[in-house]
């Protein structure tokens, strides 16, 4: 079994634009996940880099660091913060870091309702 669990799921921000929600989680049963870990992680299959990828879940800042570092073909790629935007348990901001995109700047903080999917 794999320590990290990666989903994509097709998502748009609150504004409509279409995005690729990249939902990480730590797969082990203790809820630890170590830096050797990284060396069997694979991107899912199935992501349109034509779009932007929001990556949002609980793990390391440096699994996030390793994941914007791989996600850099997409258009563009933002972090997810559920302190940003709406005070709502299903919503918050996704700060863009990384962009090839006219549609959106680094910085730029978007706004989304997390996917069903992960409910």
């Amino acid at each position: 079994m794999p320590a990290i669990k990666l989903k994509v799921i097709p998502n748009q921000t609150q504004a409509g634009l279409a995005y690729q929600h990249l939902h990480v989680q730590i797969n082990n049963p203790n809820g630890i996940m170590e830096p050797q870990d990284l060396k069997e992680l694979e991107l899912p299959k199935d992501i349109i880099w034509s779009q932007g990828v929001v990556i949002e879940g609980k793990v390391p800042i440096w699994l996030y660091c390793y994941l914007v570092h791989e996600c850099h073909p997409a258009a563009w790629v933002a972090c997810f913060d559920p302190r940003l935007g709406e005070a709502s348990p299903r919503s918050g901001g996704a700060v863009v870091v990384s962009t090839h995109s006219p549609k959106v700047t680094v910085g730029q903080v978007l706004i989304i309702n997390l996917p069903d999917a992960l409910f």
